[in-house]
């Protein structure tokens, strides 16, 4: 396989994104790519100390530069051959003057997301509930195939509508997976924070008067009930004491869990249309 060749005299004026990472939105044989570079945009202090919380604390990944790389392709990879849509990657390229262990060149698609897409207050309700319907469909199909591999990687760690591309054929295109969980027997765990994480942006995306409908499709769409009820006891009655009494704690003293959208309100709100429905 011929290799060919990259080289960008000034990157700087390529800058598309600078958030943990830097994206390139870069020229590439008469269209565009995005190239990904892992390290830069934190010191090696913070990589470090993030990667103690995710490795001890919150069984996840390392947020180490190169590790974060082998991550999300080792991801993209284990999605694509599942059947989810994923950015494609071209691996026939070398950039010049970038550590090859430190970079990733992905196809650019420059379609909406979906929280873009559900946020219109001037597109019709049921086009914005159609939108999440398919999602809906999609979603379902990939949580049960992690519990039933066990496999935590197919658990969207970094959960957000803002994560979802919706492409022109009507597919959804996920991305964003560059730090995983670790553990094989609590991937249901996982599903479970993954839904609430979802249904927090839904919420603050479409705002309190059109949440209910969301909700409501989500319980008349989403196969697996019995997943959805265990959101509740995941925010509330996790079978590990310590983490029980965490949330607990994280309850009673902290602002943001009485927000409107925080996992907790979200997980009490789907337990009660589950319960109505």
């Amino acid at each position: 396989m011929t290799t060919e060749l990259l080289r960008f005299d000034n990157l700087e004026q390529h800058l598309l994104l600078k958030n943990g990472n830097y994206l390139y939105k870069v020229p590439f044989r008469g269209g565009f790519a995005v190239l990904k570079v892992y390290s830069g945009s934190r010191s090696w202090f913070d990589y470090a100390l993030k990667t103690c919380g995710n490795v001890l604390v919150c069984n996840q990944t390392s947020f180490m530069p190169r590790a974060r790389r082998r991550t999300e392709l080792a991801c993209l990879k284990l999605w694509r051959d599942a059947g989810f849509r994923v950015f494609g990657l071209f691996e026939d390229v070398a950039v010049e003057g970038i550590d090859p262990s430190l970079w990733a060149l992905y196809e650019y698609v420059p379609r909406p997301k979906l929280v873009d897409l559900l946020g219109q207050k001037q597109v019709p309700l049921e086009q914005r509930l159609a939108l999440w319907r398919g999602f809906l469909a999609v979603w379902h199909r990939r949580h049960a195939l992690a519990i039933e591999r066990a496999e935590p990687r197919l658990v969207h760690e970094n959960g957000d509508l803002k994560h979802v591309m919706v492409l022109e054929d009507g597919g959804y295109l996920q991305f964003d997976f560059e730090m995983v969980f670790r553990s094989r027997s609590r991937v249901k765990e996982f599903v479970a924070r993954e839904i609430l994480s979802f249904l927090k942006s839904l919420g603050k995306t479409v705002g309190e008067k059109d949440f209910a409908m969301f909700m409501a499709e989500t319980v008349r769409h989403y196969p697996d009930h019995d997943l959805l009820r265990y959101t509740h006891a995941f925010a509330f009655a996790n079978p590990n004491p310590i983490l029980r009494l965490a949330r607990a704690i994280d309850r009673r003293i902290k602002s943001r869990a009485q927000k409107p959208f925080s996992k907790y309100n979200v997980a009490r709100r789907l337990d009660q249309a589950l319960a109505s429905s």
